[in-house]
């Protein structure tokens, strides 16, 4: 559980980055043209700041989640015991579908 939160968490860092890439070259193209090439870098380091800032945060999320949710596993496992446990195929379905 928690691996696939820090995949996630990589995979927002790893799209961030790429955003913020785009949005700084758009950024320094448009100084080029304007000749403000210190607001523009100020906008670009205040985007970067920002996008960083959520991944750190998102990082301490993970580092505060538990690694095993012990009152779910507790109640999947008295719902198995007793029975009321069902399955949602279409869940399973469409998951396996999405990859």
């Amino acid at each position: 559980m928690v691996k696939c939160m820090i995949d996630k968490i990589n995979k927002v860092g790893i799209h961030s980055a790429q955003n913020v890439q785009e949005v700084k070259g758009k950024t320094e193209k448009n100084v080029e043209k304007s000749k403000v090439k210190g607001e523009a870098k100020n906008v670009a380091d205040s985007i970067i700041l920002e996008e960083g800032k959520k991944v750190a945060e998102y990082i301490e999320m993970a580092k505060n989640y538990p690694e095993i949710r012990v009152e779910l596993v507790n109640q999947i496992k008295q719902a198995i015991e007793n029975g009321t446990f069902k399955v949602d195929v279409e869940k399973i379905a469409k998951k396996i579908l999405e990859g």
